[in-house]
């Protein structure tokens, strides 16, 4: 059985190259759980806000090879991720530039005038 290092460790792996692209784009990425052992990507911003990433519909897939689009969520400081969300996007498409072009779909969605 692994250790949760290990897990993590081999959860991260699949997705590095995610987390080195946002990363390369001012956006620092970390693979995180968020309980129960469901995997998601992590993005800290100023002020304290942050992004949650995960699958379109469902926990990040802990094997890349599963994974199924993306889903981003913007939260306000000190909030757990069961809390307030600022804003919200997904995208069926898988790709890395989907994923860019939905985190900047969300940031501009939470500025926008209501």
């Amino acid at each position: 059985m692994l250790t949760y290092e290990e897990t993590m460790a081999i959860g991260q792996s699949q997705y590095q190259d995610v987390i080195d692209n946002l990363s390369a784009a001012g956006l620092p990425t970390t693979f995180t759980q968020t309980g129960g052992m469901n995997a998601a990507l992590e993005v800290l911003l100023d002020g304290g806000y942050s992004l949650l990433i995960t699958d379109f519909d469902d926990s990040l897939a802990w094997s890349r090879l599963e994974h199924v689009g993306w889903s981003v969520g913007l939260y306000p400081p000190d909030q757990q991720y069961d809390g307030q969300v600022i804003a919200f996007g997904e995208t069926q498409d898988a790709d890395v530039d989907a994923l860019r072009a939905l985190i900047d779909d969300v940031l501009r969605g939470a500025v926008r005038p209501r």
